[in-house]
Order: C-alpha cells, then structure tokens, then sequence
C-alpha cells in the first residue's frame, strides 16, 4: 500500500506533459496538449545533420569560419514516435528527437544521433512579423527584419565591415565583419512572446528569413530551450538582479586620462579648476607605455611603473583627499618581457599548442594568455590583480579583452576548441567577480567588453568596446544604439561605451580618422543621458581632442557631467527597477512611447528620455506636441531638434533638473 501511495506521489510530482509532437505534413511541431495550439515547427524536409569538416583563420582576434552546407535529409524512415519521443533510421544511423517540460513551464527540446555527428541544421518556421529581440551585442543591422547572428567572441575588426575606413582595413585583413561581437548570447526572444536558447558555447550561426529562423549548430547534440505565451516574460522582464551591488560613485564621471603621474595631474586639475566634478580617475597606463606601429600600446606586465608614475603613494594620498577613486587596467595577456614570465612557463600557467606556450601577436606586442581552464593559473591571476590592483589601492578597473583564446586550425577537436573559445571571456568575468565578492568590505568593481551565456552571473557592468571616432553605424557613434538595445534585450549588464570612441587611424595615403570637436560633444551629449559616463583618450590621444583640451571643450564637457550628475537618482531608479523586474533600462521606443514612431535608430532610457540617430530628418512634431523637449550638444534646451544634429534627445519631465 506504502509503495503505490509513493508511486502516485512521484506521478504528481512528475512535469505534466503539457505539449505533445506531431508529425503530419513531414514537419515535426511541438503543440500545446490542451488546444492543439501550434507552438514551434521544424521543417524535418529542410532539416540536415552532418560530420562536417569545419576551417577557422584568425587575424588579430578576428575570426572567420567556414563550411560546408549539405543537402537536406532524404531516406530516414520513423521507426518510433509518441507524444515526447521521435526517432528516425537509415541504414546503421539513428537520430532522437526528445521533448520535455522543465520545471519553469518551458519546452526542453533535445536532437542527437547514434553516430558521430557534429553539424546540426534545424529550420524552426518564422511567423509572419516576427521580430527578433536579444542574441548578444549586436553592433548593426540589430534591427533588420533578416540577419544572421553567429556565436562567437571576437574582436570587431576596425570598420566592422562597414564605413570608408573597410575599404583600406580590407586589405590587411582586419576589416572585420557587420555580424562580429565580443559578447555573443545563444538565446532571443520575438515579438509574438517565443524564446529560443540553445547549446550555450558551441559555435553556432542562426539565419533570420521571411520564413525561417535556421540554426547551424556545431555540437555532438542540438539542444533547445523554448517559450511560448504564458512561460514567457522575458521580452519585458529579461533581465537577472545584478550579480554585485555597483558602488554609487562607479555611476558619475569617470576620467580616463594617461601620462604618468605629472601628465595625469595636470589634465585633472585642468578640469577641477573649472568645477568640473570627477569621481574617478581611470590611468589605464599604470604599468607604463610603449610605443608601437599601431599606436601606443600598454606594457602589459601587471605591475607598477614607478618611474611613469613616480611618488605614487602621494598621487593616491592627494586623489582621496579630494575624493577622487582610482582605476586601473588589466587583461588575460603577458608581455614577454614582463616579470611574471618565468614563473608562468615554469608553471605552465600560459596556453600551450601541442605541449608548448603559444606566443601569441597582439598587434605591436608579444607573449603570453593565462590558460583559464588551468586552475592553479587561474588562482595565480586572481593573487595578481588582488595584490597588484585592490591592495596598491585601486577601486576599480577594466577587465579588458578574453576573445582571444586560440582555435586550432587543423585540430581533431576543433569543435571543443571553438567551445573553450567561446567560454573563456565567462570565465574571465568570472575571475575578476570573485575578486569583488572576496573584497566586500570595500567598494570595487570592474567593467569588460567580451562574455557570452551566463556573463550576467559575474558581470554587473560592460562597455561596447572599440568604436571609430566617427559617427558610422557600423562601427562608430551610430553602432552604439544598436549596440545598447540588444545588450538590455539579451540580459546582460549594464552597458556604456568610451565617451568620444576609441579606434583612431593616422596613415599616409589614406584618410585620417582623427577625433573632432562635434563628435566629442555628441558622444557626451549621448552618454550623459545614460547611466555610465566615462572618457577615453583613444588610440592616438595626441593627435585626438580630449575632454582637456581647450576651455571651450572643457565648459561643454563640464556642463554634461553636471547632467549626467543630476540624473543619476533617475537613473539608480532604473537600475532598482531593473533588478526588482528584470525591466530593460534601454528599451525599444514602440514598447514605451506611445503616439510616437521612428524609423531612425534610437531607444529609450526609462519612461523620461529617448537618444535618437538622426540619419533621416526626424519630424519630431508629436513629441513637441506630447510635452516633450530636446537637448542639443550645448547642452541647451531646445523646443525643437535641428535637421544637422546627428544625436537627438528628447526628455520629459526632467528640465528642471538638468536646467
């Protein structure tokens, strides 16, 4: 009796099987058991699965990845099928598809075969108008209706594809492409309230047509998650609480500026002198410069430069006086002549091919990775950071790189090579969160670019990256929009980018990329509306006008970070709010405005901003009419936006706290 009374409690413990297979019409679709209702369709005619023979080149972080596609399944025959359970056979090769019901109330959805198989091609049927939320930083074409989204952490290229500088980056190979993101994300959700996560490292491209959203997944097994309807709440309610609380200094003016100790005051007090409040200070160049054919390069040796920074101990004494934090730089990468070497080698703390450290080319620089996977090499970096940066006194740095982690050309592996690759840059967050949550007695925190599935857990602050010191959309001011609308829809963190741009070209024969004075104030104007205000000198900080540079520049800047400053209860509201509701803080402009509709990219920062890119004239005739007014890269208020502003602002109920 005891046992049939445990048998039925386990029955009613057991997930109810809510959807059920059907497989009429040679498509196979998961339908809700009690309407029939069509959930998710997979074209099984469409479908392939393959041993595929997969090439990968890299230059410089880039990379490109390449096979070949097959034709679609043909001669398979079901040789077993319930409501759960499809299994297909031909000759000695048997393929599984199994579905489930997690505990959350969504679809688990599992394809695997019997023989070696590593190249899953699933075509899911694409509902009219459907649109895409989510799958990572993506830096253009977020908001086309057909795209492609490929899983893999990468450096950007300069260009990114687009823009007149790819022309000349094209023939060095580093032109990069419109698809390429540090921060990838194997999960979206759509416009008609379905998600779509799958194999969480594994190489993937995922291509967006009219009809179709086509997985190519390089994995031993297809594996899905899947929402629908009720179960699905992530479109406005997508984002995770922060996994550490930001110290509330990390929100206001953050000054990054470089040139040992003298060059670093004098630049500061620069600013003081005309009121400007600064809340940290950002020398990314703590361990000394060098010059290289890229421009100036860090020496990446994790330690103290004493002879760039000299009277160090004062420095920091005279910086807390004023209460000025400071930050610092590090990154998963040893200059070969740095102190840390030999211990490193004779330790085998560094990546190694076939038993050997990789000596990797970093653009102007040589040496080493730490090897992540390696956990004494990962506790040796965390000893580090920990005596290098939080004990000398650093409050904060950035975390920068970990997209760089080798794929084996020719490798037996490659597979799991390309899976390493794509969980290195979690791992590395990883690192830098568990040093924040071992110092909790004392207000740190840490920013990167690069991660993919689960950075929200170790992450609580990113920024965009390398952007051109121009305004085109693909890699310059105008990727940025894109850029923040898929990071809040994917569920990452917080999200800013370098006030002015960073990647500046100066070469003979081709055109300069150098930044200007209109750029500068329209890339504060545009940051000093979001939650992270943060400058950057960029790759060439001679040649680029700097937040410094004059008394002009230094007024307009100082009159955005007082901005920024005034704003910033409304935007820990946000924040607050976003860890409470998992509401986005970037938001699209259709899912919060009503009565206005653009066509230029643009989102919205809470209910009270919206940051337009004015490619087309913007009639902003309805948001006059609604109460809304318009800030211009002077800072002054407007009534109405003019056809040569390249940024627009719109705001409502906020001019008396910004006036």
């Amino acid at each position: 009796m005891r046992y049939l009374v445990f048998i039925s409690f386990l029955w009613i413990l057991s997930p109810l099987k809510t959807q059920f297979l059907d497989t009429t019409g040679g498509t196979i679709t998961i339908r809700e058991s009690s309407t029939k209702k069509e959930l998710f369709l997979i074209d099984f005619k469409k479908m392939y699965f393959q041993n595929s023979k997969v090439k990968v080149k890299e230059k410089l972080g880039s990379f490109h990845v390449s096979f070949k596609e097959s034709t679609p399944t043909e001669g398979f025959k079901i040789t077993k099928y319930d409501n759960q359970a499809i299994a297909w056979k031909k000759e000695n090769q048997e393929i599984q598809l199994e579905i489930s019901t997690n505990s959350s109330g969504k679809i688990e959805l599992t394809i695997s075969s019997n023989v070696k198989t590593n190249h899953w091609h699933i075509p899911f049927k694409r509902k009219p108008l459907e649109k895409i939320y989510g799958g990572g930083i993506q830096f253009s074409k977020y908001q086309q209706y057909n795209k492609t989204i490929i899983n893999l952490s990468q450096e950007n290229g300069i260009g990114r594809g687009g823009g007149s500088i790819s022309k000349w980056t094209s023939l060095v190979g580093v032109k990069g492409e419109s698809y390429a993101t540090y921060c990838p994300y194997t999960e979206f959700t759509t416009s008609l309230n379905r998600s779509f996560s799958w194999n969480d490292y594994a190489y993937s491209e995922v291509k967006f047509s009219d009809d179709f959203i086509s997985f190519d997944i390089f994995d031993q097994a297809a594996s899905f998650t899947l929402s629908f309807d009720k179960s699905l709440k992530e479109i406005h309610a997508i984002n995770k609480p922060l996994p550490y609380k930001l110290p509330s200094w990390s929100l206001g003016t953050l000054l990054g500026v470089q040139g040992g100790t003298q060059e670093v005051q004098k630049k500061l007090n620069k600013l003081l002198k005309q009121g400007v409040k600064v809340n940290a200070l950002w020398i990314q160049d703590w361990v000394g410069k060098q010059p290289t054919k890229f421009g100036s390069r860090l020496k990446w040796r994790w330690q103290l430069d004493k002879d760039h920074y000299s009277q160090f101990e004062r420095f920091k004494s005279e910086l807390k006086e004023k209460d000025i934090k400071l930050l610092g730089y590090i990154n998963p990468f040893f200059a070969e002549q740095g102190p840390y070497i030999k211990e490193g080698l004779l330790n085998n703390y560094y990546i190694e091919k076939d038993g050997f450290p990789i000596k990797f080319k970093f653009g102007g620089i040589k040496g080493y990775m730490i090897d992540l996977f390696n956990k004494d090499a990962y506790n040796w970096m965390k000893q580090i950071i920990q005596t290098n940066l939080v004990d000398a006194g650093f409050s904060g740095w950035m975390a920068d790189f970990g997209e760089w982690y080798p794929i084996r050309e020719h490798a037996k592996e490659l597979i799991n090579d390309l899976k390493k690759h794509n969980e290195y840059p979690v791992l590395w967050a990883k690192l830098n969160y568990e040093i924040i949550n071992g110092n909790s007695e004392k207000e740190l925190f840490f920013f990167n670019r690069s991660g993919g599935k689960k950075i929200e857990q170790y992450s609580s602050m990113m920024w965009a990256g390398d952007q051109m010191v121009d305004y085109t959309v693909e890699d310059g001011l105008g990727s940025v929009f894109d850029a923040y609308l898929s990071a809040s829809y994917s569920g990452v963190p917080i999200i800013h980018s370098d006030v002015g741009g960073y990647t500046s070209v100066k070469k003979p024969l081709i055109k300069n990329y150098i930044r200007k004075e209109t750029l500068l104030k329209d890339w504060m104007l545009l940051e000093a509306f979001t939650p992270v205000f943060r400058t950057h000198e960029g790759l060439l900080p001679e040649d680029n006008l700097q937040v410094y540079s004059d008394s002009l520049i230094i007024q307009a800047f100082k009159k955005f970070s007082n901005i920024n400053h005034k704003l910033l209860p409304y935007f820990k509201q946000l924040i607050k709010e976003r860890n409470e509701t998992g509401k986005p803080i970037f938001s699209e402009i259709d899912h919060t405005i009503n009565g206005f509709k653009t066509t230029n990219p643009g989102f919205c920062v809470g209910k009270q901003i919206i940051l337009i890119h004015q490619l087309e004239k913007e009639d902003c005739t309805s948001l006059k009419n609604l109460g809304w007014e318009f800030v211009d890269n002077s800072g002054s208020i407007k009534e109405k936006p003019q056809k040569k502003d390249e940024i627009i602002v719109a705001i409502k109920g906020l001019i008396e706290i910004i006036k």
